[in-house]
């Protein structure tokens, strides 16, 4: 008697079908969180450690004939990153197999798994900047991405505007100002360079008028747009389909540890038959942490 033919059977003829729809699907979206967060490859264990240090005060003047002055450095805080599984599934029955369906059908739902593991990567971003003004996401210092109050040395720095506002050409010359006054965890002045302005969809238009007007935008004076003149925002505006407030807004700097997405296993799809219902199952699962090492990445305002 011969043996039937099982959905074990047709792996080799199904999985490259389904992976070329899942592909498809999941590279030509255009991801959002990409322009803000850098993924970084993680290390080979559950969590990643990154330790930010502070160095040395300004050099004293030094009295002729006098040592030299001894100063420590050492760790300020460190920021663990903790890897977490996201993975989806389905399964495709022996009826389907049975019935010739289950190619059809398979490469249906292979799209809308990739748009599924697309979905949480953006959302776990987004909520990074959702949550930059509640405790509920804390840096490694302990306190908020966007806050007055980021402890330093001697003291604290803020990358929260000083007075909560709308964007617009005043509150976003009162950012930029800001930035240039940043210091480091000595309390040594930096230079922060502005690259571009983080908005929800609602705030996009207005950013684009900030950032390309030639003369100073809502205003009838025929003032120069500074802005645009001196070349601040030199990537533009970048805009996070899923903010949930419209009036919050961020100015992103060219601080080198700043956003990040720990990768720590990439995307693996798999297939397997089920020997007792003969189905075949379909995975994709990946393994990453979102959140950032220091907040001087972004200067933001909860707006009004």
């Amino acid at each position: 008697m011969a043996a039937p033919m099982r959905s074990t059977d047709f792996r080799s003829i199904v999985e490259p079908i389904l992976n070329e729809c899942f592909d498809g699907v999941y590279d030509q979206r255009a991801d959002e969180w990409s322009t803000v967060f850098r993924e970084q490859q993680g290390i080979l264990r559950n969590y990643h450690e990154e330790p930010v240090l502070y160095g040395f005060g300004a050099a004293p003047q030094l009295p002729d004939g006098q040592p030299v002055t001894y100063q420590q450095g050492g760790v300020l805080f460190l920021k663990r990153y903790v890897y977490n599984v996201y993975g989806l599934a389905f399964a495709l029955t022996k009826v389907l197999v049975e019935d010739g369906d289950h190619i059809r059908i398979g490469q249906v739902y292979a799209r809308h798994l990739a748009q599924s593991l697309v979905e949480t990567k953006e959302t776990l971003c987004a909520n990074v900047l959702n949550q930059a003004f509640t405790s509920t996401v804390l840096g490694g210092d302990g306190v908020s991405l966007s806050n007055s109050a980021h402890p330093i040395v001697s003291g604290t720095f803020s990358n929260l505007l000083n007075t909560a506002a709308n964007l617009s050409q005043t509150s976003l010359e009162q950012m930029l100002i800001q930035v240039r006054q940043a210091v480091d965890n000595n309390g040594k002045k930096i230079r922060l360079q502005p690259l571009k302005l983080v908005v929800a969809p609602g705030n996009v238009f207005q950013a684009e008028v900030l950032l390309k007007s030639v003369l100073r935008a809502g205003t009838a004076n025929n003032d120069i747009n500074p802005i645009k003149s001196i070349g601040l925002m030199p990537e533009g505006a970048s805009v996070l389909s899923r903010l949930t407030s419209a009036t919050a807004w961020w100015v992103q700097t060219d601080a080198p540890e700043g956003m990040k997405l720990m990768m720590r296993r990439g995307l693996e799809k798999t297939m397997e038959g089920d020997f007792e219902t003969d189905s075949m199952r379909y995975k994709a699962t990946e393994r990453y942490d979102v959140g950032f090492t220091d907040p001087r990445a972004l200067y933001g305002t909860p707006g009004v």
